[in-house]
């Protein structure tokens, strides 16, 4: 698969008209358009994703700081394409608010595992190429609580 960067100028055509960008095809993402799409309102796929700068992570995560809209319905941030995620990425992901999809990871710290444990939200992760000890810290959170008993 060939990289495509979702650059400043794409994120703000997605902004402008989310159905005008397909957000799932970009591979990288630019820091600054991730700070402008922190301002979209409404569920963000962004599975192409095949890395995360701890920067995109932060600015993807504070969209949900001051709510600009007053609607109650939750948004998805779906990073399913990516396979790793740093230790900081993690700290900033969990602060996410809403569904939060990182269903490709195949690579993730013990530290980054005890991280998403504090996000406060509905978290989907594929624990079948998980370390073991990750896969342990994770199920502590309250999303696989009841997956338990599955295996």
């Amino acid at each position: 698969m060939a990289e495509k960067r979702l650059t400043k100028e794409v994120a703000e055509q997605f902004l402008a008209d989310d159905e005008s960008v397909d957000s799932r095809e970009f591979t990288e993402l630019d820091d600054e358009a991730a700070e402008i799409l922190r301002k979209h309102e409404g569920h963000l796929n962004l599975s192409g994703l095949t890395s995360l700068s701890d920067s995109a992570a932060k600015s993807l995560c504070g969209k949900n700081e001051e709510p600009t809209n007053e609607s109650l319905e939750n948004y998805d941030l779906l990073l399913n394409g990516l396979t790793s995620l740093s230790d900081a990425a993690a700290e900033s992901l969990s602060k996410y608010k809403d569904f939060l999809g990182l269903n490709g990871l195949e690579c993730l710290s013990d530290a980054a595992a005890e991280s998403l444990n504090k996000y406060d939200g509905f978290l989907y992760v594929d624990f079948d190429n998980l370390p073991a000890s990750t896969v342990e810290i994770l199920r502590k959170h309250p999303s696989f609580q009841d997956d338990e008993d599955d295996e």
